[in-house]
């Protein structure tokens, strides 16, 4: 059995699998991945592979114990319910196809190959980009307050190693910028009856552009949200906190709540 030596989509199997913790107190997925086809892009279809194999190293579990996009992936190519490592440890998958992304990766000054992402058989094996249709633009907008915006944003495009866009020139228009508040309602808890469903209490914190920007780069892999598309879902969650661009007044509560709605899309709780 030989290594996989080049980049590209794989279909294959887990020959064996194992959940451990990295070096840096993370838990993590080991896969011995076993390809059985390549994606071709020249014939756009997968052709048979043999006797090649590569190891995965899956981090499921990043700071502050947040779970990570490889953790959802492992729920949905290999059905575990999320409740316990002991139960993925023990669970039978070697039967399981599932398509896996490896990509170049450099160590020490040398070139090798690890895998970057895993999913289910029947996922695009092109990573091409789609979007909504009109309707389910349109319902995006309305979601998150969009629809009446009237124009359309340029996004910056990232270019080299990965920063957060810079802050804009224009000043916030600090009208548009408020919001009207409801009265607050008083509770009557008399005779109240059994307690309404618990709903999910809202993330407060305080951080830095730069330090959102990492964490997020840390929490979402490339695989998942490109350079391209994490610096639109950036931009975006910007307007949507702050009712404008970045301007360099977004205060420390804002940019992590910028920090948490772009996790919060990339990565569904």
């Amino acid at each position: 059995m030989s290594l996989i030596d080049r980049v590209g989509t794989y279909l294959g199997y887990a020959t064996s699998h194992g959940v451990n913790e990295n070096r840096n107190g993370y838990a993590q997925l080991d896969l011995q991945c076993e390809a059985t086809h390549y994606y071709d892009g020249d014939v756009e279809d997968y052709v048979e592979v043999t006797d090649q194999e590569l190891r995965a190293y899956l981090v499921l579990y990043g700071k502050e114990r947040k779970p990570l996009r490889n953790c959802e992936q492992a729920k949905k190519v290999f059905g575990w319910d999320g409740h316990s490592f002991q139960d993925l440890a023990e669970m039978e998958i070697s039967k399981i196809r599932f398509l896996f992304r490896v990509k170049e990766n450099e160590w020490e000054g040398n070139i090798n190959y690890k895998v970057d992402w895993v999913d289910v058989d029947t996922a695009s094996p092109t990573q091409q980009i789609s979007s909504l249709d009109t309707k389910g633009l349109q319902s995006l907008d309305a979601k998150f307050g969009l629809a009446k915006v009237g124009k359309k944003t340029d996004t910056p495009k990232p270019t080299g190693k990965p920063k957060p866009p810079k802050a804009s020139t224009k000043k916030k228009d600090t009208k548009k910028a408020e919001v009207k508040k409801e009265p607050e309602k008083s509770l009557d808890v008399t005779n109240a009856g059994p307690p309404a469903p618990v709903t999910k209490e809202k993330k407060t914190g305080s951080t830095t552009r730069e330090d959102a920007w990492k964490y997020i780069e840390e929490q979402i892999p490339e695989a998942a949200l490109s350079e391209e598309d994490r610096a639109t879902a950036w931009n975006k969650a910007i307007e949507t906190i702050h009712h404008g661009p970045d301007d360099d007044t977004l205060t420390p509560g804002e940019w992590f709540l910028v920090q948490e709605l772009v996790i919060s899309e990339a990565i569904p709780y």
